[in-house]
């Protein structure tokens, strides 16, 4: 019924698209050192739920995003970004985390300008 040049090119097709939606998929770099620090802040928490991966906040329970795998990672980044506005501010080579009413809650001083590039491009947060 089906030939084998067939069944090699369906084959074929199907790791081409698994390929694509990997690289599509995958979580943009994030600094070792720094992101963990202000993560601990953040109000954004990842579980890993029945129906895959969930965007939950700390602060309010009926807040729910499960977005399909492809663009979680870019929905994630979205909210911590929002979040970063109000909550992150950069001095010279200082981060500063801020709370609600925009008093420090902490410092963390940069090492290097990995570390500020990092604030930059993914929190979107420059130097004030």
């Amino acid at each position: 019924m089906f030939s084998k040049k067939l069944g090699f090119a369906l084959g074929a097709v199907m790791i081409f698209l698994a390929g694509v939606a990997f690289i599509l998929g995958r979580p943009p770099h994030r600094d070792a050192r720094i992101y963990p620090l202000v993560q601990h802040y953040s109000p954004f928490v990842v579980e890993n739920g029945l129906g895959g991966l969930k965007i939950k906040r700390k602060d309010d329970p009926k807040f729910e995003r499960e977005p399909d795998a492809v663009k979680f990672y870019a929905q994630l980044q979205t909210l911590e970004r929002e979040w970063a506005k109000k909550h992150l501010k950069l001095e010279g080579n200082t981060l500063l985390i801020l709370d609600d009413s925009g008093k420090r809650v902490k410092e963390i001083p940069l090492k290097n300008e990995s570390e500020k590039r990092f604030v930059r491009e993914y929190y979107g947060v420059d130097t004030q």
